[in-house]
């Protein structure tokens, strides 16, 4: 009996559990997080709640690649972990600013330098300071295809479409096969209302990315507006398809039905519209669409769920 008593005295005592290396954590002391942690996986090497929150731990100290390593661990076993992914996209954002760092200090008249300048300020929706960045990032590298495309992106958005021409024609010299460039391209020609050169630049865009809704929209507006409703209907059917909420592709969609003469889908796919359109009449709807059909305020995306998803 004393002999059991002594064994029992004698026992480790039971390893942490993960809650309580959270609650190390949130009290802020992170290395005994980070210790708790360790000593929960030596018994339970696959408790990825230990894991991710030594990770947190390490981060808060500052070692974000060890963080980084850790979280890689856990993702690659669960690649749906939520809180991975969620830890995982904001050190992605440390780590990038790190980086960013280092670029702008280490060659701050670099083009890429310039380029990251022009998207950040692109981000805080200065596009004036952007376009100075992506030019004379420009300068350094003139074949760059990232800034031609951002520049071509940037005067397109602002109805400057000749301009986005020569960049975006710039850039398919460089790249005749890539898809923003081509795209890019035809959209310009069509608010230019140049069609048949819009038309054959987004049929190569769609080469290239056939699944996109915004590629397959804007060729169905170009052949629409060529006078080949019949050609359109496909195009359009397609974006609707891949992006059922796209108000753009609907409302397109029943004008070329009703050129062909089909009313009774036409009247079937302007109720869509209205439906879509979130307590816009159909005419409101058709002057807004008419000032811009393909939405150069910002890229073609579907509208949000009812439901805000």
């Amino acid at each position: 009996m004393l002999w059991a008593l002594g064994l029992a005295a004698a026992a480790p005592p039971p390893a942490p559990t993960a809650a309580q290396c959270a609650r190390a954590f949130d009290r802020g002391d992170y290395a005994q997080a980070i210790e708790l942690a360790r000593q929960r996986l030596a018994v339970a090497p696959a408790d990825l709640g230990a894991q991710i929150v030594m990770a947190r731990a390490e981060a808060a100290r500052g070692r974000f690649e060890a963080a980084y390593q850790l979280l890689h661990k856990v993702l690659a076993r669960a690649p749906r972990n939520t809180d991975a992914l969620y830890y995982m996209t904001i050190l992605g954002g440390v780590l990038a600013q790190a980086e960013y760092d280092r670029l702008l200090a280490m060659a701050p008249d670099s083009p890429r330098a310039h380029q990251l300048l022009g998207d950040l300020y692109q981000a805080q929706e200065r596009p004036g300071d952007a376009e100075a960045e992506y030019k004379a990032g420009l300068q350094g590298d003139p074949a760059s295809l990232d800034l031609l495309i951002a520049l071509g992106d940037l005067a397109r958005h602002q109805a400057r479409f000749e301009e986005a021409l020569g960049y975006y024609a710039r850039a398919v010299k460089v790249s005749p096969r890539h898809y923003d460039a081509l795209y890019g391209l035809g959209v310009a020609h069509s608010y230019q209302r140049e069609y048949e050169p819009a038309i054959a630049a987004l049929r190569q865009a769609l080469a290239v990315d056939p699944s996109s809704a915004p590629g397959h929209l804007a060729l169905g507006h170009a052949l629409l507006q060529f006078g080949q409703a019949a050609a359109a209907v496909p195009e359009l059917e397609m974006a609707a398809a891949l992006e059922p909420r796209m108000l753009q592709a609907h409302y397109l969609l029943g004008r070329a039905y009703t050129a062909l003469g089909r009313s009774q889908e036409a009247a079937a796919v302007f109720e869509k519209v209205k439906a879509l359109a979130q307590g816009q009449t159909l005419e409101e709807e058709a002057a807004r669409q008419a000032a811009d059909p393909l939405g150069q305020a910002k890229p073609p995306a579907p509208l949000p769920s009812p439901e805000g998803r």
